[in-house]
């Protein structure tokens, strides 16, 4: 009851539309009365009488309570539907809206493929119900009360005897509710298909390179036979609930057509009220049938809506303040204060980090994989929070000011560079919708993104594919620094951002970054030592620690670490590797 009522506070925007339609239901319900009494008029007494007169009226009556209820079921079920994707388009934005909140903390626990099928088959599960199963629900009701009434005051003899279906009715729908873990466990493996499809997909290459589709196809088969036994498992019992409650409606019928004829023989009902009694109870015994349909889908609603709300109840890790300050245009001074970052209760990733950078200062961060370079960086934009200590940009600690003025003014270049199934010309200008064909091509040249692209068939307005795979390695990583550097950012995080270009494009991409860097706060993850030794202060981490920090030249001096990450990267370099191990992301 409570993630039902819980569904039905997304109905509350619409209570008007919503009593409208129930409105129109108990009018409908009323309409339907309308063709069986008019029968029974026809039979009793315009059939005797050989009156042609009441026979057209009444056939008029007929056809005419017809013709109004067929237009407002059409009415009616327009507006339930309006209702209800009203309701489930609210429902999908909040839930679309609170994924976009989570930190990245939510996103290391969660898999991909159960977090779209939370927004895709379980928000389906429950458009079904709002759309459907409701409307059925209270026009069962309705109808219910409103054909019984007739019935009584038709025959109450009659109406005991028809009620006498009703323990067995109830019976099967007893029998119903134990189907709900089933479909339960049905929205659950459907999540689990959708994580394998997901990672198929997105793995692809690798699968068959290293010749794994048989296994993968395993993987699947597994999860799909399950939600298949599952499915027949929950279909052998729906087969069970519907075929007997239409044999417990046929045996009422038949009860009451002998036992009213009876009636009929002896003088004590007439034909035309055994007619409509007969007419009356089928109908009242229909949508009492669709319980079985409407308890189904509730059902599968109620699994999917506990999917939904577990989603939705998941507090976010990093939460805006209702009193964030607005942060103004900054100067780019960065403070660490005795930061420590674990997720949950796991042992520390960054350990007692305290630093200074002073605005327009580069500093680089090196040290083995693994050491909390790219964790380190993470806390800057508030993509985590700290498990203790404070971060701080120009004085003000990114907890207490807003995510957006925070991030609008740092730019990022990650190291495996992400491109969107856009244009080229959006992907750049992804970060700045509103900027100018002439500044989006000055970002473009200043990353050596401009010639190539101009190369495409369709320049800047090239399709380029899922993730960018219609362009190399090096061509996203420029249009992704393309994209930072149009943001115009204070402060610059740069995250291997030359790691997928060859030394030619390289040196190339190195001179505009310089320009770019010049009185901005740059904090570097990078493989070559050009970028290092560039570097005002280098930082050395090791185990989520700052072991060291200094210049090249005296980290050389003093460092033994630093002195091998050095001796294996100039090794590297000297062979004409351009990766090494200085700068691999922790």
């Amino acid at each position: 009851m409570r993630t039902l009522l819980r569904l039905l506070q997304f109905v509350r925007p619409y209570w008007w539309l919503s009593l409208l339609d129930i409105v129109l239901i108990l009018v409908l319900s009323s309409f339907r009365m309308g063709p069986a009494w008019f029968i029974k008029l026809i039979i009793d007494e315009a059939v005797p009488a050989g009156s042609v007169h009441l026979l057209t009226l009444y056939l008029l009556g007929l056809v005419g309570s017809s013709l109004v209820q067929n237009g407002i079921t059409a009415l009616e079920t327009y507006l339930e539907q309006y209702v209800g994707q009203r309701v489930i388009f609210d429902l999908r934005n909040v839930l679309y809206q609170h994924l976009q909140s989570q930190s990245m903390s939510f996103y290391d626990r969660n898999q991909t493929g159960q977090l779209m099928s939370r927004v895709t088959n379980d928000v389906s599960q429950v458009q079904f119900f709002v759309t459907q199963g409701v409307a059925r629900l209270v026009n069962m009701v309705v109808t219910v009360f409103l054909n019984l009434t007739i019935l009584f005051l038709i025959d109450r003899e009659l109406t005991l005897v028809t009620l006498l279906a009703a323990p067995a009715i109830y019976a099967y729908q007893r029998k119903q509710s134990r189907i709900f873990p089933m479909f339960r466990r049905v929205q659950q493996r459907m999540a689990d298909l959708n994580t394998v499809i997901q990672e198929n997909v997105a793995g692809i290459k690798l699968i068959q390179a290293y010749g794994r589709e048989p296994f993968e196809a395993k993987r699947f088969d597994e999860v799909n036979r399950d939600i298949r036994a599952t499915r027949l498992e929950t279909s052998r019992n729906m087969a069970i609930v519907n075929p007997g409650q239409e044999f417990v409606t046929m045996a009422s019928s038949v009860l009451i057509l002998t036992l009213g004829a009876y009636r009929v023989i002896h003088g004590d009902l007439t034909i035309g009220s055994l007619v409509a009694f007969q007419n009356y109870a089928l109908l009242m015994w229909q949508p009492v049938r669709w319980l079985a349909q409407v308890t189904q889908m509730g059902q599968q609603a109620l699994a999917a809506g506990e999917r939904i709300f577990e989603i939705l109840d998941t507090p976010l890790d990093v939460a805006e303040k209702p009193n964030a300050v607005v942060l103004p245009r900054l100067k780019g001074a960065i403070r660490f204060e005795n930061v420590w970052f674990s997720y949950g209760r796991d042992r520390p990733l960054l350990r007692d980090i305290t630093f200074e950078v002073e605005p327009g200062q580069t500093i680089a961060l090196v040290g083995p994989s693994g050491s909390g370079k790219t964790t380190l960086t993470n806390l800057i934009p508030r993509f985590y929070d700290v498990t203790a200590g404070r971060v701080l940009v120009d004085g003000y600690d990114v907890r207490d000011v807003t995510l957006e003025s925070l991030r609008s003014q740092i730019g990022i270049v990650l190291q495996e560079p992400f491109l969107f199934n856009m244009t080229i010309r959006e992907n750049i200008c992804y970060g700045r919708a509103d900027a100018t064909e002439e500044e989006m091509i000055a970002a473009a040249k200043a990353a050596c993104a401009h010639d190539f692209i101009m190369e495409l068939p369709k320049g800047y307005e090239t399709e380029i594919g899922e993730r960018g795979t219609r362009l190399s390695g090096g061509q996203r990583q420029r249009i992704s620094i393309a994209r930072a550097i149009l943001i115009n950012p204070r402060i610059l995080i740069l995250d291997e951002a030359t790691s997928s270009v060859d030394t030619r494009t390289d040196y190339l991409i190195q001179q505009a970054l310089d320009a770019l860097m010049r009185d901005r706060t740059t904090i570097v993850i990078a493989h070559r030592l050009s970028t290092v030794q560039r570097a005002d202060v280098i930082f050395l981490m090791v185990d989520g620690q700052i072991v060291a920090r200094g210049t090249h030249q005296e980290l050389l001096a003093t460092n033994p670490i630093y002195q091998q990450l050095y001796e294996i990267q100039f090794q590297l370099q000297r062979d004409g590797t351009t990766r090494g191990l200085i700068g691999v992301a922790g």
